[in-house]
């Protein structure tokens, strides 16, 4: 259980409005629109090259597995994010674009933020994004300094299952678990069963079937996508911390993270779930377009990292 309630209370009531923010609207409009010849992917995210006011940032390594660290500038962290960022295993190296984000957690949570930096498909694929994490993760609790009782994981995306699937092997080995589990838009079934992707396909600006398949192609390199290491749907979630779930109505993902929910509910997991209602995949990446559902969001990340479980 949590010492706080509002966990499992529904976002911000003004973050559910009937229609959503003018920016994410002409965003999301911006994404509809057909590209021109000075359109490219890049333009979808914040590269991380502007400034990040207030916090540092420093190349790092975890145990030999390479990473990018963020803290705030003033003061001494509270606690420790670990953070798997998406780009369905083949992009997202160096993890410029998901700096932004982590910046944002940093200062809102006080935090010590790892962004891990692991290897790529089609290079390296399954299982070597998860090998990366997994090391990462067990070199922070046994040799990093981290205190379990103040560290959280978080994913976003296929970052969102290697979370699951990290925290299932730290278990599984006897390491101490962290006290958080935050998923944002988890990209977390590669059978590609959920009904959503059907669904609401008319609703996602973002994300195609088909650039899935692209992409989970180059990972699995004929591996088994039933594997929960590869899709945390199917994996065994008992004796998980805290979990919190974020995603956006308008995903054709919506379904791997409702069936994450209730596969952790089964399992006596504490769930906090939190359906965005004008939520696009993976949102509050764009905070650095000033996007206030991507603000609104992160604010929930950091209230849950601050709260404590009861033993």
């Amino acid at each position: 259980m949590l010492t706080n309630p509002e966990n499992n209370s529904p976002p911000p009531a003004g973050c559910q409005s009937d229609g959503p923010s003018q920016l994410l609207g002409a965003f999301i409009d911006y994404l509809r629109a057909p590209p021109t010849s000075g359109d490219s992917d890049s333009t979808l995210f914040d590269d991380g090259s502007s400034e990040m006011e207030g916090v540092i940032r420093r190349i790092s390594e975890l145990g030999g597995t390479p990473a990018i660290t963020l803290q705030p500038q003033v003061g001494r962290p509270d606690r420790t994010v670990l953070y798997f960022h998406g780009g369905g295993y083949v992009s997202g190296s160096p993890p410029e674009r998901y700096l932004p984000l982590a910046a944002a957690v940093a200062l809102a949570a006080n935090a010590r933020v790892h962004v891990v930096d692991y290897r790529l498909a089609p290079q390296t694929p399954f299982p070597g994004a998860f090998d990366d994490c997994l090391h990462a993760y067990h070199w922070l609790v046994t040799h990093g300094g981290a205190d379990p009782k103040t560290l959280a994981v978080l994913g976003d995306s296929a970052g969102g299952n290697l979370a699951v699937a990290v925290t299932a092997a730290a278990r599984d080995q006897g390491l101490a678990l962290p006290a958080h589990i935050a998923l944002i838009s988890p990209l977390a079934d590669l059978t590609f069963s959920g009904a959503s992707i059907e669904e609401r396909k008319h609703l996602d600006p973002l994300v195609t079937r088909e650039m899935l398949e692209s992409t989970v192609t180059d990972y699995l390199a004929g591996g088994d996508p039933r594997d929960p290491r590869c899709s945390a749907i199917f994996a065994d979630m008992h004796g998980f911390p805290p979990m919190l779930i974020q995603v956006g109505e308008n995903e054709i993902l919506y379904d791997d993270a409702t069936r994450i929910r209730d596969a952790a509910t089964t399992a006596g997991v504490d769930v906090a779930f939190e359906s965005w209602r004008h939520g696009i995949h993976v949102w509050p990446v764009f905070i650095s377009a000033g996007l206030p559902e991507s603000a609104a969001a992160i604010e929930r990340l950091a209230t849950f990292f601050k709260t404590r479980a009861v033993v």
